[in-house]
């Protein structure tokens, strides 16, 4: 009787713990899309230093929690984002909004698309 409590608790653990952080996920790729799509609508009115403003400063938000993406994320995917924020910065700084906008839509989905993966639907499952 003692060993199956002692598994039970562990069980629960591992999935309070998944359950935790997939909510974390969740609310951290919640808000770096939301400063994303801010700064696309900034860019669509041609303020290009308030856009650069916000896409640098998620980019510092998502680059202080790279240790908690590389635990519970795919690193190929992760490193795609990674990859994308650069040149999503690198457009921003330079002004290129024929760059910036595509750029931006595109890191928003890949930034869904993470999260998604995580969530508990048929489709991860299967």
């Amino acid at each position: 009787m003692k060993h199956l409590t002692m598994g039970i608790v562990i069980l629960l653990l591992c999935l309070a713990t998944c359950c935790t952080s997939l909510l974390v996920l969740n609310r951290w790729t919640t808000h770096a899309t939301s400063r994303l799509e801010q700064a696309l609508e900034m860019a669509d009115r041609e303020y290009f230093d308030e856009a650069e403003a916000l896409v640098t400063e998620t980019w510092e938000f998502w680059r202080r929690r790279r240790g908690f993406f590389g635990m519970v994320l795919r690193h190929a995917e992760a490193d795609q984002v990674n990859s994308t924020f650069r040149q999503l910065v690198e457009y921003a700084q330079n002004g290129c909004a024929e760059e910036f906008e595509p750029t931006c839509a595109d890191l928003i989905e890949q930034i869904n698309h993470l999260c998604d993966m995580e969530k508990p639907y048929y489709y991860n499952v299967l």
